[in-house]
């Protein structure tokens, strides 16, 4: 068994359906700015929106 890291963009509030998985914690930033560019027009990631992104991360098993 291993564990997983999880973000859903709805968790913060977005009436957006995306969903990300990961095995590493870190693999998820990336992928996470690459879709918040194209879905929401962030080009440029704020730090208090990296918390706010880091803190709706989950892990689950």
């Amino acid at each position: 068994m291993y564990m997983t890291f999880t973000f859903k963009c709805k968790d913060l509030g977005y009436d957006c359906s995306f969903e990300y998985e990961a095995k590493e914690r870190k693999d998820l930033m990336p992928r996470i700015k690459i879709h918040y560019k194209y879905a929401h027009n962030v080009f440029e990631m704020q730090p208090d929106l990296e918390k706010k992104i880091d803190s709706a991360i989950k892990e689950k098993a």
